[in-house]
């Protein structure tokens, strides 16, 4: 029924109640790949560009093209800065810091680079390490969402 908005809104109330309002990481068995693919979409469909690129960061396998093309919009019905604190990806945050290069947009260049600098997103740290960021970043995108989506 095109009401993109009602969907997010009941897929982020099914993950609260599967993760304990994100207190706790998010199982593939409570959120699964084809519902963040739907989220992903939704949030495409309403202009929050950078939410669904942020999203493609959930799927098992990266949906680089997707994340790109949503960061590429020029225009974006959401709080794209709000949400730099939100990518663990390495190579979301390059093309982030290419794209804003690219368009003169130093501030925000700047604002990524001291995110992909974060001790915590390097590449040699162990697993366990990268994984607890990528949780951290995760509830706090999808508590984010439940704000706006729900309240």
């Amino acid at each position: 029924n095109n009401n993109f908005s009602a969907a997010l809104k009941f897929y982020l109330k099914a993950a609260i109640a599967g993760t304990d309002y994100f207190s706790r990481p998010i199982a593939r068995n409570i959120v699964e790949d084809h519902i963040f693919k739907r989220m992903i979409k939704c949030c495409s469909q309403v202009q929050c560009h950078t939410q669904a690129a942020v999203l493609c960061q959930f799927l098992e396998d990266v949906d680089y093209a997707t994340a790109f093309k949503s960061l590429s919009e020029s225009w974006c019905a959401d709080a794209m800065d709000t949400y730099f604190d939100c990518v663990w990806d390495i190579t979301v945050l390059e093309f982030l810091i290419n794209l804003y290069s690219k368009r003169g947009e130093h501030y925000r260049k700047q604002r990524v680079i001291g995110i992909i600098g974060l001790l915590e997103l390097n590449s040699n740290n162990n697993d366990e390490i990268k994984r607890e960021a990528e949780n951290i970043r995760k509830a706090k995108f999808l508590r984010s969402m439940a704000k706006q989506y729900i309240c």
